[in-house]
C-alpha cells in the first residue's frame, strides 16, 4: 500500500467515523414514542468539571498544530485507521445497547456495557487518540490524554456513586462482573 493511498484512506476513515458518531448521536437523541431513558445523571460540580475537561481535551492538539499540511507517519496513519472506525462502532453499539434496554429501570449490563462499564467514554478516548495520531501531536497528545482521563474519572466517580445509591445490589454485582470502567486492562 503506497503512503499516499494510506494517507487518503486514513483521512477518509477518520472523517467518516466522526460523521457516523454524529449521525448516531442525532438519531439517539430523537425520542421514541414508547422508549426513553428514564435515568439521568445529576449535574454536580464533578460532573460539570469532568465534562468541561473532556470537552477541552483536544485543545492541546488543536492549539499546537504545525503550519502547513498534516504529515502523519505510517504508524500514525495505521493507528488512525484502527482507532477511528473502532470508536464509531463502539459508540453506536453503546447507544444501541442503551436504547434496547431503555424501558427497564435497572442497570444496563448488556451489549457494549458487558465489556466495559462506560463504553461511550472509551469510544471518545479512541477518537481523541486517532485525532492526536493524525495530527502527529506527540507530547500534546499526552496533555490531551491527561485532560480526558481526569475529566472521565471525575464524571465516572459521580455517575457510579449515583448508580450505587439507586441500584445497590444490582450495581455491585455488575461491577464484579464487568471489572473495567472504560480502559480495558487498566481499570
Amino acid at each position: 500500500m503506497s503512503s499516499e493511498y494510506l494517507q487518503i484512506t486514513a483521512f477518509c476513515a477518520y472523517l467518516g467515523s466522526w460523521l457516523a458518531l454524529a449521525i448516531t448521536a442525532v438519531v439517539a437523541a430523537i425520542p421514541r414514542r414508547r422508549r426513553q431513558a428514564t435515568t439521568s445523571v445529576a449535574m454536580t460540580a464533578p460532573v460539570i468539571a469532568g465534562t468541561v475537561l473532556q470537552g477541552v481535551s483536544a485543545l492541546p492538539i488543536t492549539l499546537f498544530l504545525k503550519d502547513g499540511p498534516l504529515r502523519p507517519r505510517v504508524f500514525e496513519l495505521v493507528g488512525t485507521l484502527a482507532l477511528a472506525p473502532l470508536a464509531a462502532v463502539l459508540f453506536g453499539w453503546a447507544i444501541w445497547s442503551l436504547r434496547s434496554e431503555a424501558d427497564a429501570k435497572t442497570v444496563i449490563t448488556g451489549g457494549a456495557y458487558a465489556c466495559v462499564r462506560h463504553p461511550m467514554y472509551l469510544a471518545f478516548f479512541a477518537m481523541l487518540l486517532a485525532t492526536g495520531l493524525l495530527a502527529s501531536a506527540g507530547a500534546t497528545l499526552v496533555a490531551s490524554i491527561v485532560l480526558y482521563v481526569v475529566g472521565s474519572e471525575l464524571r465516572i466517580a459521580s455517575e457510579e456513586a449515583e448508580l450505587e445509591e439507586t441500584f445497590p445490589a444490582d450495581y455491585a454485582q455488575y461491577r464484579l462482573k464487568t471489572r473495567w470502567r472504560y480502559l480495558p486492562g487498566l481499570r
